[in-house]
This record gives C-alpha cells, structure tokens and sequence, in this order.
C-alpha cells in the first residue's frame, strides 16, 4: 500500500473523530452551574422573561408585577456553593449585592427533559403588616412593586430590592424599602400609615355620589341616607317623594381612620299622597342640619365607605 493513501485515510478519521467530539460538546445538555449562573444573570438584568422560562412551574403574576416594579436588581452574583444530588435536584447558595450590602441567596434547580430548572421553592417571601399612627389598623393590602398584596400573608416575589406602598394609593401614605433575598425565613415589615392631605377630598366625592343617589325620586324615604321626612303629620298614605339637594353635608374623617362624620347639609323633600283633608296632595319639608355617618375601611386599593 502506497504511503499516501495510508495518511489521507488516517486524515479522514481524524477529522470524523473531531467532528464527533464537536457534536458531543454541542449537543450536551447545560449544566447546573451553567443554569445557576444564567438565573442569577436574569436577575442583576431584571429580566423577568429569562426566570420565566426557567421555572419549573408558572410563576403567580404577582411576581412579574412585583419584579418589574423592583426598585433594584441584585448586582455581583456569583454561586457559592453547588451541590446536585443523584435524583436530579442541585442546591444553590450564591452571594450577591443588594442594595449596597452583601447578602446570601439560596435556591433550587431540577433537573427535566435535559435542562435544568427553577423549583417553586426557590422564590423568596415577604410579609408585611401595618398601622395606623402607631396602633392597629390601615388596609388590609399593600403595594409591592407594582403588585397589590393582602397583608399579614406570606407572598412569594423574586430576589431584588422593593419598595413596598401603603394601599389605597393617594388616600393612605406610608413607605418602607425591603430587601427580599431567600436567606432564612420570609422578610418581615411593619409599615406605619397616615391619611393623605387628598382622601378627605376624594371620600367626600365618593359620598356625594351615594348621597345624589339618596336623593333620586322615590316610593318612600331612603333608608341609611340621614333622612327623616315627617309627610304622615299631613298625609295619610304616601305614593311618592322627590328631594332637592341646596347643601351638600361637609365630611370629616376620623383621626384613627375608622369612621366620618358629614354634617351641615340642607335637603328640601316633596311629599306627595293621601291627605288627611281629602284627595291628592303635596307637601314640602325642609331640614338645614342634614347629616350622615358612618365607617371607613380600606380594602384593596380602595376606600370604601359605609353609611349607618
């Protein structure tokens, strides 16, 4: 055999092996460290699309709403320590920046179908209650991010920095920053709330509304409307009652936020029905000490008053 063709042949399987060893190192699926380190890159980014596709199980929209409200991103991530087991799970402890001081994240990955994937466990929780000038009380929700959270519940959210709000926004005031990591058990705040100078304005539009609706042509008197028309001193049966509003009762929230008072309205009632003298008849009644009370809870990213 000629020398020639002994070195083409022994070319030609050189560059299959190479080949083979390329398709190999290709086609492999990525490792534990390769996922640690992608997740804790989409979370300096804040790129909440990157964690999505990671995540072993669909994350709650609250932690999108919450991530991409994040007042900050943690920075200078690096994994610590990695430790993958035989049953396809690897626990993760890395450090990373946040907010300008150093903290621990902890999280898990699983491994299907060749990649390598976020555990719901790996989330973070943070928990955050509130009062009202110092005592017991504000909404029974807070903001965090732009996510709208129930109080004194554990919430899942990603590792970053968040600002968390008093809710309602505009009418109850009150902010704290949290950092919110993994390390240990769920981050716990208190935020202290405070009436806004805008909410007394904004429940006195909401009351005017229920009281237009009060004063809408009726049967019969309305009830939990502050009104009482004296029409059976002169009739003896009555078939309908219109109101005219010359005075709207002026409203004024407790100190504690619990409850208002609205006084100093002037109403006008039409009383029509049966008159003790005969026939059909109408008379009119004027009251100028109009005044209606009530509660005030704060539900959601709302005010919701109730009139006694």
């Amino acid at each position: 055999m000629k020398r020639g063709a002994v070195i083409g042949i022994v070319g030609v399987v050189a560059v299959a092996a190479t080949a083979v060893g390329i398709w190999w190192f290709l086609s492999r699926p990525p490792s534990a460290e390769a996922a640690a380190d992608d997740y804790l890159r989409a979370l300096e980014a804040g790129d909440y699309a990157v964690i999505e596709s990671m995540s072993a199980s669909p994350l709650d929209d609250t932690v999108a709403a919450a991530f991409k409200g994040a007042e900050s991103h943690i920075a200078d991530a690096r994994v610590v320590q990695l430790e993958a087991g035989a049953d396809g799970q690897a626990t993760v402890l890395a450090e990373a920046l946040l907010g300008g001081e150093q903290y621990d994240l902890a999280f898990a990955l699983r491994s299907h179908d060749g990649r390598w994937l976020l555990t719901p466990q790996s989330l973070a929780t943070v928990r955050v209650d509130t009062t009202f000038g110092g005592a017991p009380g504000g909404g029974d929700s807070v903001w965090i991010g732009e996510a709208l959270v129930p109080t004194g519940t554990d919430v899942a959210m990603l590792p970053a920095a968040y600002v968390v709000e008093a809710a309602p926004r505009g009418i109850l005031s009150g902010s704290t920053t949290v950092a919110v990591s993994g390390e240990g058990d769920a981050e716990t705040v208190t935020i202290d709330t405070a009436l806004t100078a805008e909410a007394t304005a904004i429940a006195q539009k909401q009351l005017d509304a229920y009281l237009d609706a009060c004063a809408a042509p009726a049967a019969d008197v309305p009830d939990h409307c502050g009104l009482r028309v004296p029409w059976a001193a002169d009739l003896t049966s009555l078939s309908g009652i219109a109101f005219r509003i010359d005075e709207r009762p002026i409203l004024e929230l407790s100190a504690d936020g619990s409850g208002f008072d609205a006084t100093g309205g002037t109403i006008v009632a039409t009383a029509t029905g049966a008159s003790r003298a005969g026939g059909t008849r109408s008379f009119t009644y004027r009251a100028d000490d109009w005044a209606v009370r009530g509660t005030v809870a704060f539900v959601g990213d709302e005010m919701v008053l109730s009139v006694r």
